[in-house]
């Protein structure tokens, strides 16, 4: 296991570097297949277009890796999220797992978190109507 890989990438995504995804060649394989809720991206030049669209409406934002496990090729990571939003102006919070399969770099990278915590909840009108249902639901 190349734990330098592990390493490069959290350390990119701890203090998000806004303006150069050009870094994530460290890291990820030219073929990455990255996944979480919402996306599907195939490839290193799809993942950062996707990853300068997400930034464009940052004014900040980091992770904060709290657990860290390695069994074989693969790595599980635990994450917490700040994210400030220039629209809505907001700031946004959620927790997730990553799961990495690392290669000589990381060939796979597959998010698990609550979408609704992270997007849908910070959409104006959509998101008072999830939080009132998930308050409902939860008495």
């Amino acid at each position: 296991m190349n734990k330098e890989i592990i390493e490069r990438f959290k350390a990119y995504f701890i203090e998000l570097d806004l303006g150069d995804v050009s870094m994530l060649n460290e890291f990820y394989a030219d073929e990455i297949i990255f996944k979480d809720p919402i996306h599907a991206i195939n490839g290193i030049d799809n993942l950062r277009e996707y990853f300068k669209k997400l930034n464009d409406n940052l004014n900040a934002g980091s992770f904060q890796f709290m657990d860290e496990s390695v069994v074989d090729n693969k790595v599980y990571l635990s994450w917490e999220l700040n994210l400030q939003l220039k629209r809505p102006k907001n700031n946004v919070k959620a927790s997730g797992i990553s799961v990495l399969v690392i290669d000589d770099k990381i060939i796979s990278h597959r998010d698990y978190f609550d979408a609704g915590e992270l997007f849908y909840e910070n959409i104006p009108v959509l998101g008072s109507i999830i939080r009132s249902l998930k308050k409902k639901i939860a008495k």
